[in-house]
């Protein structure tokens, strides 16, 4: 087998189960978040702030949704304009502007609070 093809597959492969983790994490997430409001709205005691520490941080979930947005953005491109031709190097890329605006937005975000 062609060792090109073996690294692009590779690439392929971690690009499809990162995206895969990504969406249960952001499903997760979000579902917590609907069943939290639901029962506030309802007037029920719920502990928020126990709701809010198990979710994670903020930067986490920012950085999931960015991962996940641009991954997907590399999915549309891979198969409907020919980018399975390079989508290793478009999976490089896309995830490397998901990391500036990851630091950018943190950076924003950071500037605010402190």
């Amino acid at each position: 087998m062609n060792k090109d093809f073996k690294q692009t597959s590779r690439a392929g492969s971690l690009a499809w189960l990162l995206q895969r983790i990504s969406a249960v994490i952001l499903f997760i997430l979000l579902l917590l978040h609907f069943v939290t409001y639901h029962f506030l709205g309802k007037g029920k005691a719920v502990d928020y702030h126990w709701v809010v520490s198990k979710a994670g941080s903020w930067w986490f979930l920012w950085g999931v949704i960015l991962f996940h947005a641009f991954n997907g953005v590399r999915i549309v491109i891979v198969d409907f304009f020919k980018g399975s031709l390079a989508h290793k190097k478009l999976f490089i890329v896309l995830i490397a502007a998901a990391f500036v605006l990851w630091a950018a937005g943190s950076y924003l975000i950071l500037s605010h609070v402190f």
